[in-house]
């Protein structure tokens, strides 16, 4: 059998051999279907400090990696988001909806899903405490 003859034969085998394929990649599509949890909801696809956020009690968000999210609520409280595993596409995406608690509260938010159908979800969502600025005491002598 010539080269020519043994790369058509294969040709004609590979739609065959990969037809197993087609089952895992359609239960791996499925697999990132949303489906939230009893009393959750999922947002639509929300812009970072757009007006729609404060219907879900938040002000804005922003994504410094594909391993977290930093969110603002209505309250100016501050939250961190970490994920189970990275995010991929968070750091870039416009938009994101949220995993949603009826009725919203930020602190039992439980994920995201990106724009092109990606979930995550938080492994933790803590809030951010920051320390007040260190005030000089005014009794401390003066320097001569």
């Amino acid at each position: 059998m010539s080269d020519d003859e043994m790369w058509q034969a294969a040709m004609k085998s590979r739609p065959k051999t990969l037809a197993w394929l087609a089952p895992l990649v359609l239960a791996a599509c499925a697999g990132h279907s949303v489906k939230p949890s009893a009393g959750t909801s999922v947002s639509p696809q929300l812009r970072s400090s757009g007006s729609e956020l404060r219907t879900y009690q938040i002000l804005n968000w922003v994504a410094p990696d594909d391993r977290t999210l930093l969110l603002t609520a209505l309250n100016h409280s501050l939250f961190q988001a970490r994920f189970r595993r990275r995010c991929p596409g968070l750091q870039l995406a416009d938009t994101i909806a949220f995993s949603v608690p009826s009725p919203p509260q930020v602190e039992k938010y439980s994920g995201i899903v990106l724009p092109d159908g990606t979930v995550c979800t938080f492994a933790a969502l803590t809030p951010l405490v920051s320390t007040p600025p260190k005030l000089e005491s005014h009794n401390e002598p003066a320097n001569q």
